[in-house]
């Protein structure tokens, strides 16, 4: 491992494989078949298990743990499995674990991503880039969380639940349906609103009142999907994020979570 940071309490597996520039601290564990990529860093007492797969740039923190057998009563423990594949400039702090696939696509995460302490990535999950997870929220297995998802303190994404571009889930909050791009969730399992300080901060300021129309239609008219679908797009559907979030809901297969009005006071950003 020419050119490596290793520090000499740290147990590493023979068949490893950890580019130029990777520092590990004290007491890391580091077994099986893992790929890191050059400049991240491993603080101590860092737990990798492979199959793993680990791109360049990435930060752990003290006692997260990385590719162990997923909480699945039928996974055999010793089954490898598709592993883990992580992307670039991942920041996993304190506590952070993630579980290795029990099919045959490993759990994914992609760059830049931000998972506070404690919380929880299941087997089998798939989450974008630039997604933030704060302190204790969990995204439940085979759940899809899109691009620039924000998950508040002890959020909850129930099993095989999808969670659209940019959408928000407020701290203590679950949903066990999907969550379309763009969409807030403050009350219990219910949507409330547009992200709209994420919308304006990503650039989108002149898309909002397309939107706005299109999350009216939908979740306020009292008209069924497709039908609120087909108006959405007759009306707003040359928007591509207006398509993006009528194509998010034709593809559900766990339904949309429900309408449930806005205790949020508006933020203008301003």
């Amino acid at each position: 491992m020419p050119g490596s940071d290793i520090h000499p309490t740290a147990i590493i597996d023979p068949r490893a494989e950890l580019a130029a520039g990777v520092k590990v601290g004290p007491w890391c564990s580091i077994t099986g078949r893992v790929v890191i990529g050059e400049g991240t860093m491993l603080h101590e007492r860092v737990t990798l298990n492979g199959p793993l797969v680990i791109g360049r740039g990435n930060v752990f923190y003290p006692q997260s743990v990385i590719g162990l057998e997923p909480q699945d009563r039928k996974f055999a423990p010793a089954t490898e499995g598709a592993g883990v594949v992580m992307g670039d400039e991942n920041i996993v702090r304190e506590g952070v674990t993630i579980h290795r696939a029990t099919g045959a696509h490993a759990t994914t995460l992609g760059d830049r991503n931000y998972l506070m302490v404690n919380s929880h990535v299941g087997h089998d999950v798939v989450i974008g880039n630039t997604c933030t997870f704060v302190n204790g929220s969990l995204v439940g297995g085979h759940a899809r969380v899109g691009d620039s998802v924000t998950l508040g303190g002890n959020a909850c994404v129930h099993q095989f639940c999808r969670m659209g571009r940019m959408s928000m889930l407020a701290g203590t909050r679950g949903v066990t349906q999907d969550v379309p791009p763009f969409c807030t969730v403050y009350n219990p399992r219910r949507i409330s609103s547009l992200n709209l300080v994420g919308l304006r901060r990503a650039g989108y300021r002149e898309r909002i009142e397309n939107l706005q129309e299109a999350f009216d239609i939908f979740f306020r008219r009292g008209l069924a999907n497709d039908t609120a679908v087909e108006t959405i797009e007759r009306r707003v559907g040359a928007d591509p994020l207006c398509q993006e979030f009528i194509d998010f809901i034709r593809s559900t297969k766990r339904g949309i979570t429900a309408y449930g009005g806005s205790e949020q006071v508006e933020d203008s950003d301003e």
